[in-house]
């Protein structure tokens, strides 16, 4: 079974395999296999010559220099390494020739099972069919040019030779051409991987213009789980909104004014999501944050708390900012509820939204209407799993517009430490 590439995450994954490295193992062994060849014939060069003496020595160091050569290039001309490969490729059948010719001995047809491999490896199946066929005949054509052929060596023995030289071709050549399979199979799941990160993170920064990184986490992690339909879950909604910010829109450049409030709503979104928050929607400049929207924590009410607390915090330090600068500044009212509520995608299957419906969330909306100025104010519901964390002024049972009963009310004074 192939692996799943897209289920993998985009971060810390490196590439996986270099295309040239398939031909890189091919020259590299090929180094190897010279210097164990080059090793054995001297042992039975001075065992019993094969080749005169005097050829002899004036091989060894060519052979030694060119194998040298070979391994340098490779280290040092890597990116060059498929001119390398067909160099060294045609260089060693130059060589088998010279040695065909050069060598007194008949047995010499055996160094070609070692060279046979190796084009296979290099040039695939129909390299190691072509080239068993073309060294038969320049087999053949050395032995005749010695005069080997019917005295020394019967002709049957010379067509089974060269039998085995084809036989040998087609077999290495079969598993060179799976071998090669296999790994073009390794290249094309890296393409795709490489192509499915590219367009996971080009989804992912649309996305996040949008949403919150939880759910464009959730949803590219498991994009079934956005249609149609929801789940009931207990959360904490915050709610934000803006004191007057209609009336600045009518005395000010309406330029000047979306710039404060963008730069209002990055600090507040980047802090809901510093608590781990979903930011569910801006409404003008209302904010809407919920807390356990997909991961449910155990502290999801302090962690809407605190996230509430820290945005009047830093919201001072803008309005001490905007002031130096003689920029109109602004207020904000924000509240939190805890309860249950119904979540999920709302809309039609072209356009959908993923966001929290219920009377937690409405509660949560009236809440903030009544709170003062830069304050926090939070339900009974959510003062019941936060009272160990912060001090509190009780406001009382207060009527909430659109509720037949009075909701518990507490103002945030500060966050314990």
């Amino acid at each position: 079974m192939e692996k799943d590439f897209s289920q993998l995450p985009d971060e810390g994954f490196e590439q996986l395999v270099d295309p040239a490295e398939r031909t890189f193992f091919i020259e590299r062994t090929g180094v190897t296999m010279r210097w164990i060849l080059i090793s054995a014939c001297s042992v039975i060069q001075f065992i019993k010559p094969v080749v005169p003496m005097r050829f002899y020595y004036v091989i060894l160091p060519i052979a030694i220099a060119y194998n040298f050569s070979i391994r340098t290039l490779l280290t040092k001309w890597r990116k060059h390494i498929s001119a390398i490969s067909l160099f060294t490729g045609i260089m060693d059948i130059i060589v088998s020739v010279a040695i065909i010719f050069m060598t007194a001995t008949t047995d010499i047809y055996l160094w070609y099972f070692v060279l046979l491999v190796s084009h296979a490896a290099r040039f695939g199946f129909a390299g190691a069919i072509l080239s068993p066929v073309l060294f038969s005949l320049v087999y053949t054509a050395g032995l005749l040019a010695r005069g080997y052929v019917g005295e020394v060596i019967p002709v049957h023995s010379l067509l089974i030779r060269s039998t085995f030289f084809v036989i040998t071709g087609l077999v290495s050549g079969y598993l060179a051409r799976e071998e090669r399979r296999r790994f073009d199979n390794i290249l094309k799941q890296q393409r795709d991987l490489l192509i499915t990160r590219q367009k996971r993170k080009e989804l992912r920064d649309v996305l996040q213009r949008y949403v919150s990184y939880n759910v464009v986490d959730e949803l590219l992690k498991n994009p079934d789980a956005f249609k149609l339909g929801g789940t009931k879950r207990k959360i904490s909604v915050l709610f934000s909104d803006i004191e007057g910010f209609t009336r600045l829109l009518s005395r000010f450049d309406p330029e000047k004014v979306i710039r404060l409030l963008n730069e209002y709503l990055t600090e507040m979104t980047n802090i809901i999501f510093e608590y781990d928050g979903m930011v569910d929607k801006f409404v003008g400049d209302a904010i809407i944050g919920i807390f356990g929207a997909f991961k449910s924590y155990t502290d999801n009410a302090a962690r809407a708390v605190k996230s509430a607390f820290a945005m009047q915090k830093k919201l001072e330090e803008l309005q001490i900012k905007w002031r130096e600068n003689g920029i109109e500044t602004i207020n904000a009212r924000i509240a939190v509820n805890t309860g249950s509520a119904i979540l999920g995608n709302v809309g039609s299957p072209k356009r959908m939204d993923y966001t929290a419906i219920g009377d937690t969330v409405n509660t949560a909306s009236r809440l903030q209407s009544i709170a003062q100025l830069g304050k926090v104010v939070i339900s009974g519901n959510t003062y019941g799993e936060v009272m160990d964390i912060v001090e509190v002024k009780n406001l009382g049972n207060m009527q909430l517009k659109g509720k037949s009963e009075p909701t518990e009310v507490y103002e945030v004074l500060s966050i314990k430490k």
